[in-house]
């Protein structure tokens, strides 16, 4: 977890592509934006690993001189974000992806695969990204999400993806333990409310 001014960023899905859709709070119940300005998804990305501290430096300072553009990718971005939440929630769910959906995020890896190739590295092929347009403020943010998204829905892994059992919750984690048994996104939050509620509901 890293702290953002009052809240702090939470990283329990346990994957790129699901943290990133977890940045609504309480999706399941009155939902809180935690994206309220293109700042905060600079501050997500850099806290996520995604940004160097130099990049997200450089983006700000862009997004300060250009506010048409930084609504812009505010907009854009969290476009994508709701896009993938909901590809993923219905693939957990047995669902097929809306074509919608699967039309935004096809144009999103478009984009980013437009920039792929292949290099050599220690005796073997590579997929590898070149830099973003630095004049972008989307770009430096979704080409790693889209590249991870993906890794995630064409794979077995995809499986393993879950919404969170905490109906006020309903966050996305990836269940890695061996029993395939979690049920909570972060047991120390929502299994701890949901033991709470049971207790109370027994007195």
């Amino acid at each position: 977890m890293v702290t953002h001014d009052s809240y702090t960023w939470d990283f329990c899905g346990g994957h790129l592509a699901l943290d990133f859709t977890n940045t609504v709070s309480d999706r399941g119940g009155v939902g809180i934006e935690r994206w309220n300005t293109y700042g905060d998804i600079v501050s997500w990305a850099e806290a996520r690993g995604i940004l160097s501290g130099t990049t997200a430096r450089r983006l700000a300072k862009q997004a300060t001189a250009r506010p048409p553009a930084a609504d812009e990718a505010l907009r854009a971005v969290t476009a994508l974000r709701e896009a993938l939440y909901r590809a993923f929630a219905a693939t957990a769910a047995g669902r097929k992806i809306a074509a919608d959906d699967l039309g935004l995020l096809d144009a999103h890896l478009r984009a980013a695969f437009a920039r792929a190739r292949l290099t050599p590295r220690s005796g073997r092929l590579t997929l590898t990204f070149d830099d973003p347009d630095e004049a972008s403020l989307v770009a430096p943010i979704v080409i790693p999400v889209v590249q991870a998204a993906t890794d995630l829905l064409t794979t077995t892994a995809i499986e393993r993806v879950h919404v969170c059992a905490e109906p006020s919750c309903a966050w996305l984690f990836l269940d890695a333990t061996r029993s395939g048994t979690r049920r909570w996104c972060d047991m120390k939050v929502c299994g701890n409310r949901a033991k709470a509620r049971r207790y109370r509901a027994r007195r």
